[in-house]
């Protein structure tokens, strides 16, 4: 699918009957083509047009989460929105869905108030205090939206009573699914070896049999999940409280451990052993005492869940070169495979690689 350019997405809004003063390009996302733009009567807004992201190109259905399979749409974003705006969280107003002269979709949004948490944490020096305000704040939001949300299956959510699959009664069998889609890409991209892919397949199954119990729907309760929370996907106030979820196009009816992975893979390991336990420790208390009902027992489930999101990145990044994630790919099979061999996610190296873009200290202050 082509780009969009600045001036077609100025245009797309014209004839939507908005009137654009200025339109520019954020260059994030990896399924949209993403603008910021002002209008006329003051309203700064973000437009989103659907793309496909050229690591993918071939290996997948345009408009496709590259993350679990399920269909990507403005129409199901808007309504994850509000399904995250009605258990109380801060998410966008969505001002229209529209087509622009090529027929392509797009969904026009509030544009969120704040920063995200990776400025938030540089303006305020990298400070352990920040920090774990920061993380205490996701906690109570979590809490609450766990609280609010509960569906009868696992899988996409499409919309009101729509589920993909239509009945996925253990996480279990929803989630080998999804890696079997990423183990086809990472063959096919040369990632992994035919026996290599096998030997991943068969050491991930085997952990989820054995796990199968605490999967089940009634052990695992299926929540609302917004599955990819790193530090650019949300804005947070000058307090580190947040005030934006935006990326919410991924999300999931899943058990919440899909959720907590998330946090000790991306926001918990951003500085050093000492930091990631002590977000640990602050998030759950925090979520607990908030009266947040699926803090886990053990870390059984979500360091599987991290593995094979080991597995998709690994995949992902393969061959993937910029001058900053060259290695990105290798060194996500290295860690998948010292996963597999020993059962242990080493959070604090898979912090390190993020740490090549990124450029934090490995100490918080």
């Amino acid at each position: 699918m082509n780009d969009v350019s600045s001036r077609a997405a100025a245009s797309a809004l014209k004839a939507a009957g908005y009137e654009p003063v200025s339109v520019q390009p954020i260059n994030e996302g990896a399924n949209h083509f993403v603008f910021d733009a002002v209008l006329a009567d003051g309203r700064s807004v973000i437009v989103k047009f659907a793309k496909t992201r050229a690591a993918e190109l071939g290996l997948q259905p345009r408009n496709t989460d590259t993350l679990f399979g399920g269909p990507l749409s403005p129409e199901r974003e808007a309504y994850l929105f509000g399904l995250a705006a009605g258990a109380g969280l801060p998410a966008p107003e969505v001002y229209g869905l529209h087509e622009d002269a090529t027929r392509r979709k797009f969904i026009v949004l509030q544009k969120m108030p704040g920063v995200s948490h990776k400025e938030y944490l540089r303006r305020s020096g990298y400070t352990m205090a920040a920090f774990l305000d920061s993380v205490r704040a996701l906690a109570r939001d979590f809490a609450k939206l766990h609280k609010a949300l509960a569906f009868r299956s696992f899988g996409d959510i499409l919309g009101e009573n729509v589920l993909n699959p239509a009945m996925a009664d253990n996480f279990a069998d929803r989630f080998m699914d999804v890696c079997d889609m990423h183990l086809d890409r990472g063959e096919r991209k040369s990632a992994f070896t035919s026996n290599e892919r096998q030997f991943i397949r068969d050491a991930l199954k085997t952990r989820f049999d054995a796990l199968r119990p605490k999967l089940t729907v009634s052990a695992a309760t299926p929540v609302m999940v917004f599955t990819d929370m790193h530090g650019d996907n949300f804005f947070v106030d000058e307090n580190g409280v947040p005030s934006g979820y935006f990326d919410l196009e991924s999300s999931q009816a899943a058990p919440a451990a899909l959720e907590f992975y998330g946090f000790r893979f991306f926001l918990f390991n951003y500085f050093d052993h000492d930091a990631f336990l002590r977000a640990g420790d602050a998030f759950f208390q925090t979520y607990e005492a908030s009266g947040g009902p699926y803090a886990p027992d053990d870390f059984a489930v979500t360091d599987l869940l991290a593995a094979c999101r080991l597995m998709e990145l690994a995949q992902s990044y393969w061959g993937h070169a910029d001058g900053v994630r060259d290695t990105w790919g290798a060194g996500m099979k290295d860690l998948l495979f010292h996963f597999l061999e020993t059962g242990e996610v080493d959070y604090i190296k898979v912090g390190s690689l993020f740490r090549m873009r990124d450029g934090q200290p490995y100490k918080a202050i």
